[in-house]
């Protein structure tokens, strides 16, 4: 039973600690940036006299940029050293960034509080793909989705609390205080829970560290296109997370020009989706058939074909009163919202079913020579798809044809995703490796 191996897992020490130094670690990020950006947009917090709307993509591309520039040299390491030892490492050096935030929240000082979250995603593009490595190393075949689907679970609860608490501190009085307090007691707490992990050894300990990081991305991205078993569901990761911004990034606009809910509604509908993601996850590990599970990955291909489809035929036509938008409660009055709410929610836990079972196939697939440097082609190729996300199906939206057409478009990609699984299903005609 796979109910039974998710409780035997979280009661060990090689897989417990990860999950929870994981969580921690998603928690302090969503807090630090949602707080920052909640700053910036209601509070005026600005550096050199930016406007709001240049200081939130500014704190974005802060976070998301080191990813593309030191993945190259954190796959290496993961390959390299021992990658419980990198994770120890990496949130020893979260307690130091935290400091250095609290020291910017408290003073006020945007360029501080840029410059430290451009050093955590320095630290996140080593502690992803030493995680993500470690867990084919700690854990068995048979185990992996079901670890896979418990992180994923934690991590999706971790972003919401995050971003929840930080726009609840950014509310009440003194946020700077709180927020700083709150960085460092969990920035604490995940180093101290991570040093509790048993070791993950390097499957390649003799590896020469190649330091020129753009030839050595192009490398890494060169051999995961050249390994299409692991490419495929590589690919099939890219677009969850493509799909996650692009979701997060049209639903603001979506809720109030097509809705016409205020900034309550945006924040249920994120409740929603982010918790719907984490039930999908869950239910992979619950529901798991097999070692890659690829039946559920078609499952969620094919919810994320009809549920945004209805989202968009459903409200088509709809013209939201952004003069008089309404509050939640009155929001979910009206049946035919909630029949909004509840094909997103159906979306997420359909996106958590998809995106679980390929995570872990590419991290079984991976040559385990090569497992860290392969993992972090894959953050690459993650960090790229959801800064594409971010601004394509918002930009379809508002600019080509109405908004709308971003969850038809997801619905179209999806359903191509659908049927490619199943047409290498039956090509191949063995089971779930077949992908």
């Amino acid at each position: 039973m796979t109910t039974n191996t998710a409780i035997a897992l979280l009661g060990q020490r090689r897989f417990f600690p990860l999950m929870s130094a994981q969580a921690m670690g998603a928690f302090n990020d969503n807090l630090y940036r949602y707080a920052l950006v909640n700053l910036a947009t209601f509070q005026g917090l600005t550096v050199f006299d930016l406007p709001r709307d240049v200081m939130v993509p500014i704190a974005a591309g802060a976070l998301t940029l080191p990813i593309f520039l030191f993945s190259a040299v954190a796959g290496q390491a993961a390959d390299r050293w021992d990658r419980a030892l990198i994770m120890r490492k990496a949130k020893l050096a979260e307690i130091f960034l935290m400091l250095a935030a609290a020291v910017g929240f408290l003073l006020g000082e945007a360029l501080i509080l840029i410059g430290v979250l451009f050093f955590m995603g320095i630290q996140s593009a080593f502690f992803g793909p030493a995680r993500n490595s470690a867990l084919p190393t700690l854990l068995k075949d048979q185990e992996l989705v079901t670890g896979n689907a418990l992180v994923q679970g934690s991590l999706n609860v971790a972003i919401l609390a995050g971003a929840g608490l930080a726009t609840v501190l950014v509310m009440g009085g003194d946020p700077g205080v709180m927020i700083s307090g709150a960085l460092v007691c969990v920035a604490l707490a995940g180093w101290g829970v991570m040093r509790l992990n048993a070791d993950a050894p390097a499957d390649n300990p003799d590896l020469k560290i190649n330091w020129n990081i753009f030839a050595e991305t192009w490398r890494m991205l060169a051999f995961a296109f050249r390994e299409p078993r692991v490419l495929r569901p590589m690919l099939g990761v890219a677009w969850f997370w493509m799909l996650a911004a692009a979701v997060m990034t049209v639903m603001p606009l979506f809720a109030a020009s097509v809705l016409g809910g205020d900034e309550s509604v945006n924040f249920l509908m994120l409740v929603l989706f982010t918790l719907g993601a984490a039930l999908g996850a869950v239910l992979c590990g619950v529901l798991r058939q097999g070692v890659d599970a690829l039946g559920l990955s078609i499952a969620g291909a094919a919810g994320l074909t009809v549920f945004p489809l209805f989202v968009a035929l459903w409200t088509m036509g709809w013209d939201g009163d952004e003069e008089n938008l309404i509050g939640a409660l009155e929001f979910v009055q009206d049946p035919a919202h909630l029949a909004v709410l509840a094909a997103l929610t159906l979306a997420a836990i359909s996106a958590g079913l998809f995106f679980v079972p390929l995570q872990a196939m590419v991290q079984r697939r991976a040559d385990p020579k090569l497992r860290g440097r392969t993992l972090a082609a894959s953050g690459i190729l993650n960090a790229a798809t959801a800064t594409v996300g971010q601004f394509a199906l918002l930009g379809l939206g508002l600019i080509v044809l109405p908004l709308q057409t971003a969850f038809i478009a997801i619905a179209a990609v999806s359903a191509f995703a659908a049927a490619y699984t199943v047409w290498r299903l039956t090509r191949r005609g063995h089971g779930e490796g077949a992908a």
